[in-house]
């Protein structure tokens, strides 16, 4: 599934605009597959690149989770309670050789993990409101979604280069 994209678009948007374009309709199409109860998993996502399938982790996980600290805690968490989700993810970011992001990732499943966060989505209670009702926990993830933020300019930037390097992989360039 390539975007079309004339040439002159391609090279002229900047890091993160490239990654929306060329993962916005991906994501749709998982949105509408999702709709008909169909299996994104083994369905499309299998046919999409390398690349697209580290990008579209990437840009599930970030799309959500950089709204703010609780948001961060709240979609990593439920991340990390989908192992084939969270290993994705990380994996995905190694792909673009992203280990500042991978390392605040990891700092944060140990905090969770210290503090017995489910492992599975059975019984997942973990709300976004919990940074509210506990202070020590705030303490501990708000710091480390100041470092995401920072380290997820640096991750755009790979990201962008890889799709500047491999674009047929993402886009179906037009000439006008």
């Amino acid at each position: 599934m390539l975007v079309k994209m004339r040439r002159e678009v391609f090279n002229a948007l900047d890091d993160e605009a490239l990654e929306a374009a060329c993962v916005d309709p991906i994501i749709k199409a998982y949105k509408e597959i999702q709709t008909r109860g169909d299996d994104f998993s083994t369905g499309l996502f299998k046919e999409l690149s390398r690349g697209q399938q580290a990008l579209f982790v990437f840009r599930a996980y970030y799309n959500h989770a950089m709204k703010s600290d609780a948001d961060f805690y709240w979609w990593s968490a439920y991340f990390i309670a989908q192992p084939k989700r969270w290993t994705g993810l990380k994996s995905g970011l190694r792909f673009f050789g992203d280990r500042a992001t991978i390392q605040v990732l990891e700092s944060l499943e140990e905090i969770l993990e210290k503090r017995n966060h489910q492992r599975s989505l059975e019984n997942f209670d973990v709300s976004a409101t919990d940074l509210n009702n506990d202070l020590e926990l705030r303490s501990s993830v708000s710091p480390l979604y100041d470092n995401l933020q920072e380290a997820a300019s640096m991750t755009h930037k790979k990201i962008g280069v890889f799709i500047r390097n491999n674009p047929n992989d993402f886009a179906q360039i037009e000439i006008d």
